[in-house]
């Protein structure tokens, strides 16, 4: 099997048109639901009068379908490979926003959103770095910190997914979101291929070995050539349960500020709905540079000491955004939690893979949902009914941000784990 001989005339290692494919998938997703969700909040809890925790209670559906399909979709992954499973995936997605578009009533917007959950889950986060993963060795961080790159470019687009909400409506901007997903999602999903060596490729593009002097940012072992873990045998380690609660109270954090970050600053600090989408650019542009800090540190540092100071830096960015004057609390959350989500995101795949190995990444990558997904469900829902029973956000972000701190030592115990036998 080779690749298209366009693509073999380029000089560019094809790793990185998967990267680039990736990239494009993830704008996609984060401008269109997923950085500005926030926004479809404030519009519906004043349309229809739905409480504020009612309406996250839709996104922490989209993330509970995601982390119950998890396992499923890694082995799928595995037998399949990622190109054709995003390519369901973003059809289904696509179909579900415009099915979105038609709702009236709160059980039709949960009953729409397990269709939007399938495809979110089929095209995204779990998919694309099985995609990624197998492409890259020693420079995977800075491989996952590049596709990461694509959340935060969807986040600089939600002001204008805002002002289109705003001047055209919900409802039209929903069923405009389901036809750009086809337009543009399909093409970035043909250019995923399953892995090097199928198309005579070498990973990291005709990278052989790993000298010592090039261990950088991996502990002793992480990429052991013996390394190469079965689904069975990571459960067994005591690093695969650890990096899920880490990375599960790091999602806390993460899923609760994309939903609530605009109603608070809307309903709270009392910005205009486009001044506070203009936060939120804001935060993904600081978001965006540390995702490519966070992928060069990580090829030359230990990712898990990195993450672990990422912890106490969402922890304190919550806590000053919550208590802070607004002058001052805002872009201070901003930087703090845009460099804390920006250097850690992309170190939560590479780590795995380097523990793990990536014969069977999406697999252990399918199970690990199942853990980290539990935070992105319950972040939005304990700030929401909090935000409900306390007239506001402080409290909630207050728990929220000592929940944030405590991950830090799941990630100072997610020591890599001994080679199996």
């Amino acid at each position: 099997m080779r690749l298209a001989p366009w693509s073999r005339l380029q000089r560019l290692y094809y790793g990185w048109w998967v990267v680039l494919g990736t990239m494009g998938l993830q704008t996609l997703q984060a401008a269109l639901l997923g950085q500005v969700f926030g926004v479809y909040v404030v519009v519906w809890t004043r349309e229809f009068g739905w409480p504020t925790a009612a309406v996250a209670g839709g996104f922490a559906i989209v993330q509970l379908l995601g982390g119950l399909l998890g396992p499923l979709q890694g082995v799928i992954l595995d037998r399949f490979g990622p190109r054709r499973v995003i390519a369901v995936g973003v059809v289904v997605f696509a179909s579900g926003m415009a099915m979105l578009a038609g709702i009236t009533s709160l059980a039709g917007y949960y009953a729409v959103l397990i269709v939007v959950a399938l495809g979110v889950s089929l095209a995204g986060f779990l998919s694309l770095t099985t995609a990624v993963v197998p492409w890259f060795h020693r420079r995977r961080a800075t491989a996952m910190a590049w596709m990461a790159l694509g959340y935060s470019f969807g986040g600089l687009l939600v002001p204008l997914v805002a002002g289109a909400v705003a001047t055209h409506g919900w409802r039209p901007t929903l069923l405009a979101s389901g036809a750009l997903l086809l337009l543009l999602g399909l093409p970035c999903a043909a250019l995923l291929r399953r892995d090097p060596q199928r198309y005579g490729l070498q990973v990291d593009g005709g990278y052989g070995g790993l000298p010592d002097a090039a261990r950088g940012g991996v502990e002793l072992g992480e990429r052991d050539p013996e390394r190469d873990f079965t689904l069975r045998q990571a459960l067994r380690t005591r690093a695969f349960w650890m990096l899920g609660i880490g990375h599960a109270s790091a999602l806390l954090v993460v899923s609760s500020v994309v939903v609530h970050l605009v109603p608070h600053l809307n309903a709270g600090v009392g910005m205009p709905l486009t001044a506070a989408a203009s936060v939120v650019a804001a935060l993904t542009v600081v978001t965006a540079i540390g995702q490519v800090g966070g992928g060069l540190l990580g090829d030359r540092f230990p990712k898990r000491r990195l993450a672990m100071v990422a912890m106490f830096a969402h922890a304190a960015a919550l806590l000053v955004l919550a208590w802070l004057p607004p002058a001052l609390g805002i872009p201070t959350f901003v930087v703090l939690h845009g460099l804390a989500w920006g250097v850690r995101g992309p170190l939560m795949g590479a780590m795995r893979a380097d523990y793990f190995g990536a014969s069977h990444f999406g697999a252990i990558m399918g199970a690990s949902t199942m853990l980290f997904m539990t935070g992105q469900l319950l972040g939005p829902i304990i700030a929401g009914l909090m935000a409900d029973a306390f007239g506001d956000y402080r409290w909630g972000f207050t728990l929220l941000a000592c929940l944030a701190a405590t991950g830090s030592l799941a990630f100072r115990l997610a020591t890599p784990p001994r080679p199996h036998v």
